[in-house]
């Protein structure tokens, strides 16, 4: 019997999911627009247009599509993870390594890893981390990453996805809660780690990818825990936004890993008593 995508049967498709995360994005972008100028806007269309340019390219190889969106929310992601002192080129460079490692991975549905946290962290050597700052700030913050210029703006966005249902709770809150346990512990006030964009874009946009996130809701909720903590860890090290990305491109990974084995051991089990 031929199988199909579940969304076939729901009404989902992924062209719609990606709209509404492009859409949930908007404000973020268009406050790192506001507040840093067109340095901000610089960096958000060169990382934008390098993502889109390597996704046409890759669809004429038979690897990519502009039509599912994924590629303009690749690039919306980047370049709200880079600093204004990005160079434009950098920002570009960043787009076509992300979405040249998806399409080398087998395509979207296929990444292992999401692709503009792993553009982001092979920028690393050209745009080093930058410090989250002393918080609490909920807008108007300068000193980190383009998407950290508004906590209140990601939070917007995070309220559009949790009315179109896309938003996933059982990675959110655990995420949020780590979060503030590992940075209070570390010596941050819980309202400066809250505030901090690098949270808010890591609990309600990094971890909501569906293909580089656990199923299960066990490990949903071990994965949020996992990538709040270190992503606030790391965060306050003086890693910024850049710290959170590289909790959530480690613990995503490594949970799948234990979901794959967790779900052969339960077939193992189930085969043997058959």
């Amino acid at each position: 019997m031929e199988r199909f995508p579940p969304y076939v049967h729901s009404g989902d498709a992924t062209h719609l999911r990606m709209t509404d995360a492009a859409i949930a994005l908007l404000p973020a972008a268009a406050g790192a627009v506001w507040f840093f100028g067109s340095r901000g806007a610089l960096v958000l269309a060169a990382a934008l247009a390098g993502s889109l340019v390597a996704e046409a390219l890759w669809a004429r190889l038979g690897r990519g599509s502009l039509r599912d969106g994924s590629a303009a929310v690749t690039g919306l992601l980047l370049g709200l993870l880079l600093p204004a002192s990005c160079p434009w080129w950098a920002a570009m460079l960043g787009g076509v390594l992300a979405i040249s490692c998806k399409a080398l991975s087998g395509g979207l549905g296929r990444n292992l890893l999401n692709p503009a946290i792993l553009g982001r962290m092979l920028l690393l050597p050209l745009c080093p981390a930058v410090p989250p700052g002393d918080g609490p700030y909920l807008m108007a913050h300068l000193g980190g990453a383009l998407g950290e210029a508004s906590s209140l703006l990601l939070l917007a966005g995070a309220v559009y996805l949790a009315l179109r249902r896309l938003l996933p709770w059982a990675v959110t809150v655990p995420y949020l809660a780590a979060a503030v346990v590992a940075g209070t512990c570390l010596g941050a006030a819980p309202t400066a780690v809250l505030c901090w964009g690098g949270t808010a874009l890591g609990a309600c946009f990094l971890t909501a990818d569906p293909v580089t996130s656990p199923m299960d809701l066990r490990m949903r909720v071990v994965y949020g825990i996992a990538a709040g903590g270190g992503g606030a860890a790391l965060a306050w090290l003086g890693w910024g936004a850049a710290g959170v990305a590289a909790a959530v491109l480690v613990a995503g990974p490594l949970l799948r890993g234990a979901e794959t084995l967790l779900l052969r051991r339960v077939l193992h089990g189930a085969a043997a008593e058959n």
